[in-house]
């Protein structure tokens, strides 16, 4: 803050005691030396102690005090011409209502244009930029930014209107793009993760819903229908490279009751009796004029025609007559071979 003993009216009669020792200016917000006593400038102390710590300019041991409440008071008496008395200001202010002034209120502070930055009165500013042709004005139809001194027609507004439509319009189609390329590898991690799961064990209470979008049902019929060892032979050209086996109980239902995954190879499988193929943590079985159907590994087979094994595992065995009957179990239930309600289910990926 410029605060020389010029713009200090009735200067003559200031005592050095209210200057600076080192501006030689009026004190401004002024601290105190408690070792020497002497009152300096807050900003040129700060000044000399960021360049020396701890070291008074007189007295070589700072340490800093408040200003005297007192010594404050009669500071406040003096009245001191604004800066800008230059530019036409001739208001004369108390001590403490300097600063403000010639920061926020005081109409002959210099401001620069926001177009023409070109430095302009405070007071003369807004009629300045109201005419200056550097403003840059925003359309608020077409958000187009143009100099105050150019052209903006309403044919060309409705130009970049269209172009911004346009450009949102290929944005949204990117998104779209992007989003659709999102889905397509969640959904191909989701049948990763479906393939894993299943491939893991036999599982229980599986929604179609959740398979519909990458599965396809290649066999659905009811229990009571009498499955061959051809009609099994014959889905293999349908498939991909994994097949779904299970059942559902109910004809509206769309929960797999049972189900096992494992390569669409188990379709050509020609098993000897018990002796079934290990895929997974699965066990396989096509005997022709037998049955086909799965269990645990860690089980065993045994089937006389169709598995009836009971001791172990009985809610994870399914398995089809492939003799001329229907049936014959899904988990633990039995008997299924006239049933109509149980269903045969056969899925393979639709892509591969």
């Amino acid at each position: 803050m410029d605060t020389s003993k010029e713009r200090i009216k009735n200067n003559s009669d200031i005592d050095d005691e209210y200057l600076c020792p080192i501006c030689f200016h009026l004190l401004w917000k002024p601290v105190e030396c408690q070792n020497c006593q002497r009152l300096f400038c807050k900003i040129c102390i700060d000044k000399c102690l960021k360049e020396k710590p701890n070291v008074c300019p007189l007295c070589q041991h700072y340490q800093e005090k408040r200003c005297s409440p007192v010594f404050y008071a009669l500071l406040c008496k003096f009245k001191i011409e604004c800066e800008n008395k230059q530019n036409g200001c001739k208001d004369i202010l108390l001590y403490e209502s300097l600063e403000k002034h010639q920061q926020e209120q005081c109409q002959y502070q210099m401001k620069i244009c926001r177009g023409c930055q070109k430095n302009i009165l405070k007071k003369d500013l807004e009629q300045h930029e109201q005419n200056c042709g550097e403003i840059k004005i925003e359309c608020k139809r077409c958000n187009l930014v143009y100099k105050q001194k150019e052209k903006h027609e309403q044919l060309d507004c409705l130009m970049n209107m269209l172009d911004r439509s346009n450009k949102k319009t290929e944005s949204l189609e990117k998104l779209v793009e992007n989003l659709q390329q999102s889905v397509q590898k969640l959904e191909a991690a989701m049948d990763l993760h479906l393939l894993t799961g299943l491939s893991l064990s036999v599982v229980h209470d599986v929604s179609l819903s959740s398979l519909i979008s990458a599965w396809n049902t290649i066999y659905d019929f009811p229990y009571s229908h009498k499955t061959t060892v051809e009609e099994l032979r014959a889905l293999r050209s349908q498939c991909k490279k994994h097949i779904i086996v299970g059942a559902i109980q109910g004809s509206s239902s769309m929960i797999l009751k049972i189900a096992a995954i494992g390569p669409s190879e188990i379709l050509s499988l020609d098993s000897s009796l018990n002796q079934p193929t290990k895929f997974g943590n699965v066990h396989w079985y096509l005997t022709q004029s037998k049955s086909f159907g799965f269990a645990p590994s860690s089980t065993t087979i045994n089937c006389q025609s169709a598995d009836n094994g009971e001791k172990d595992n009985s809610e994870n065995r399914l398995s089809w007559h492939l003799d001329g009957q229907g049936g014959y179990r899904a988990g633990a239930v039995k008997g299924l071979n006239s049933n109509d309600e149980w269903r045969k289910i056969i899925m393979t990926e639709k892509h591969y």
